[in-house]
């Protein structure tokens, strides 16, 4: 009894040591870095296919990720595979499905689309990815993989975790034995995005996919308080072939009072809204939507916004359509940054490209749209670089704002887990990310639903696609800096005055250097450098305004009697003590006009 008392308290022990390096909050965003100090498990150089892993957990979750020498979509066969993963949750190899080193309580069957659950004497439930809380990155194809999934749903309630990954089409395990992790008891850690724009932002983007709701009155009200919440300047909308154009306007400027959006769209199911005036639009391009939005006042060149919904769904051949409608869309991005074409934009004209690509089965379709690689050059042309400093876009890796997450789609009831279908992809040589989310607000606190006027169930009422939200400023020699002072015109608060520190006392948006808060003809600037009130227009209450002592007549505003002969500045100026002639302004000993000009040049002024 004392011998396996000691081995209970060594393993715990060394379960308590290995989680302190296991621990953590992965955001599924396929960047990977957070993966940096996780240890690698079983490198295996041999395989073909599965080469390495990691693992991690939280309270909550437990993440692996997978590296692979081939691309797959790990939720699609359009790469055929047999990958499974083999989850022993309490780390009994006598119970569950038992096989050599582990006991299978939940195997993940990535091949065949389902979850197979079993109890502690190996009776199998069939089960979907949606019941045990699985999630994914990147929804389509790639080699490097990373997941989650949830512990409550799945069942992983112990202090560590046995598993495997196991390829059944190339007879291949990884890694060679299966492994015993320690199950981590850290809280989730994640900061909420704000809802806000950032600091600096010029233009304010959102895609959303309405899932055709925008007449159904729940939804709708549920989309006016997110709208609401998130205030766009510029809308990419799709499955919206059910209203007009003029019905989604009337929408928008209920739910942003004082608003006024100009709305188009296109031949099927897009359109596009906008709070600045829109340009050409080009609804031939096939399911997706340019439209020209003029942003000329805002930052001195037009946008090319364009809302998307490629082709959905997996299978040869909704690839092959989804890969033409890219390649389709980058020719007419190629065709806009050449003279002479369909549509010809000045030269650091932003692209804002999204929506709803449904980015299943290959990745190849968002490397045309990231890179201008395309697929079918005999039918549209030749590759080329999308961006004007000669590089590729950039596609948006886009948490939730209130989960580490960056699926925008979900179904619950649905055999596929949440997925990123919605995207936005930047010219990013041209524009500046300030802040990006999604939002889901059941993740949400009932204080930020408070504080932003929202439901904990609007996301889903609204519609099955979260919105995406992109902060975007130019960056660069681009940006129009009417007065070359480091600020652009669309944040400085003095557009035709130069002031970098861009000072305002009062906090009304309008620049102290450009402001004259009392009407007494000094800048605010200049009364607070001469340690004046901007509020008051006699600071000295000698009758004369603060602006008429020091452009006019050189006295002190801060002193009634500048030259403290015991006679104020005002009665001085109308009988100088050094002529006998009243009205002798400028003590020349003769009225002539001169003091005319000194005495008009105070009219309009408040004593």
């Amino acid at each position: 009894m004392a011998t396996d008392m000691t081995k209970a308290s060594l393993f715990l022990l060394a379960v308590t040591c290995m989680a302190s390096g296991l621990e953590a909050q992965i955001a599924l965003d396929q960047q990977f870095d957070d993966w940096a100090a996780i240890p690698v498990v079983g490198l295996q150089e041999s395989n073909a296919h599965a080469r390495q892993a990691q693992v991690t957990s939280n309270s909550a979750w437990v993440f692996w990720r997978l590296g692979l020498e081939v691309e797959i979509a790990l939720d699609e066969t359009i790469v055929p595979h047999g990958l499974q993963l083999w989850v022993d949750n309490d780390a009994n190899v006598n119970t569950g499905w038992l096989q050599p080193g582990i006991g299978v309580d939940v195997l993940f069957d990535f091949a065949e689309g389902e979850v197979k659950r079993y109890n502690a004497t190996g009776i199998e439930t069939v089960l979907g990815f949606n019941d045990v809380g699985f999630h994914v990155a990147p929804t389509y194809s790639g080699d490097d993989l990373e997941i989650a999934v949830d512990r409550d749903m799945a069942g992983i309630d112990g202090n560590a975790v046995r598993w495997q990954w196991v390829d059944t089409m190339h007879d291949e395990v990884l890694p060679t034995n299966p492994e015993l992790t320690p199950l981590s008891g850290t809280a989730p850690e994640y900061t909420p995005i704000p809802l806000e724009r950032a600091a600096g932002t010029q233009l304010r983007t959102m895609w959303w996919n309405v899932n055709r709701r925008m007449d159904l009155t729940g939804a709708a009200a549920a989309m006016g308080r997110m709208v609401a919440a998130i205030q766009p300047d510029v809308i990419g909308l799709s499955e919206v072939d059910d209203v007009s154009a003029p019905y989604v306007k009337s929408l928008l400027e209920s739910w942003l009072p004082g608003t006024s959006w100009n709305v188009v769209k296109d031949d099927y199911d897009l359109m596009v809204a906008s709070t600045y005036p829109l340009g050409e639009d080009f609804p031939d391009v096939y399911r997706s939507f340019p439209v020209v939005v003029d942003t000329e006042a805002l930052y001195g060149t037009p946008t090319l916004f364009t809302s998307s919904h490629l082709k959905c769904c997996g299978g040869p051949t909704n690839e092959a359509k989804r890969q033409a409608e890219a390649d389709e869309f980058m020719a007419f991005h190629r065709d806009a940054m050449q003279p002479g074409g369909e549509l010809t934009l000045p030269e650091g004209s932003p692209f804002i490209f999204g929506g709803d690509l449904n980015m299943v089965g290959l990745g190849d379709p968002i490397v045309t749209l990231q890179t201008g690689d395309i697929f079918d050059e005999a039918t549209y042309g030749e590759d080329f670089a999308p961006d004007w400093d000669g590089t590729g876009m950039l596609e948006l890796p886009i948490l939730q704002a209130d989960r580490p997450m960056d699926y925008t789609w979900r179904n619950d009831n649905s055999d596929y887990a949440p997925g990123k279908l919605d995207y936005a992809i930047v010219s990013d040589g041209v524009v500046q990310v300030l802040r990006s989310y999604g939002l889901q607000t059941q993740d949400m606190s009932g204080e930020r639903l408070g504080d932003y006027g929202l439901l904990a169930t609007d996301t889903w009422v609204a519609s099955d696609h979260l919105p995406i939200v992109v902060d975007l400023a130019l960056i660069g020699s681009q940006a129009m800096d009417s007065d070359l002072d480091g600020v652009p015109d669309a944040w400085d608060n003095c557009l035709d005055l130069n002031n970098p520190a861009q000072a305002d006392f009062n906090a009304n948006g309008v620049g102290d250097a450009c402001e004259d808060s009392d009407q007494d003809g000094l800048w605010d600037a200049e009364e607070l450098d001469m340690g004046l009130d901007p509020t008051v227009q006699d600071s000295d209450g000698d009758g004369l305004t603060d602006g008429a002592e020091v452009e006019l007549f050189g006295t002190d505003p801060l002193s009634p009697d500048s030259d403290g002969d015991g006679i104020d500045d005002a009665l001085e100026l109308l009988f100088p003590p050094t002529s006998a002639c009243p009205g002798d302004l400028n003590g020349d000993a003769s009225v002539n006009v001169q003091d005319l000009l000194l005495l008009l040049g105070t009219f309009g002024l408040v004593c």
